[in-house]
């Protein structure tokens, strides 16, 4: 689809990527073709989806007619920005107002999640970036992206030795996605579990 240049603000994700060529890989339609360091990046996963996610009417419009109107692109594109410029926190509007999460909450309610999850050992997880122990043992290591209202998860986390691994990490995913989107009212668009030892 061709049309105007999507302009954005040159805002930071957490990892360091610049928003704008993310921006710009969605509206080329590319949002799905991720580079190495997309791959495993919560931040630009999150940032990605919403600004999918944003850029959906244009692609609707797109789909029927030639040419987007250029006040549909143009909304599309206030609403990108305005996602991409907090990049720390998740929004949720309301008629009433709106609710800003930041991630770290994201992550503290993703850690506390899998930590209940039958089958997760937390005494052999990675100290987490934050430094954060519970009771003298270390919690699993969760990283959160969180872009307008939609989040990525990653966790890092030991399992107990004997179990399934690829069903453990489902019941996590399932259990850390519909606990975030419960809580936050963030769409939790990407969770990755690693299982990083088994004890």
């Amino acid at each position: 689809m061709t049309g105007p240049e999507p302009v954005v603000p040159d805002t930071r994700l957490a990892c360091g990527r610049s928003t704008a060529p993310l921006v710009e890989q969605v509206a080329e339609g590319r949002g799905g073709d991720l580079d190495a360091h997309q791959r495993t990046c919560p931040y630009c996963r999150a940032a990605l989806a919403e600004f999918d996610r944003l850029w959906a009417p244009v692609r609707a419009v797109a789909a029927d007619r030639p040419q987007a109107p250029g006040s549909l692109v143009e909304a599309a594109l206030r609403r990108v920005r305005g996602a991409g410029g907090e990049t720390e926190y998740g929004r949720i509007d309301s008629p009433l107002g709106h609710t800003r999460v930041a991630a770290r909450v994201v992550v503290a309610l993703a850690r506390h999640l899998a930590t209940q999850v039958p089958g997760v050992e937390v005494a052999l997880g990675r100290l987490a970036a934050d430094g954060h122990e519970s009771g003298g043992e270390v919690v699993p290591d969760v990283e959160a992206g969180v872009t307008g209202g939609s989040t990525a998860v990653q966790i890092t986390l030991a399992a107990a030795y004997g179990q399934d691994l690829q069903a453990l990490g489902e019941r996590i995913r399932a259990v850390v996605a519909r606990g975030v989107r419960e809580v936050t009212g963030l769409e939790p668009v990407d969770v990755t579990v690693h299982v990083d030892d088994v004890w």
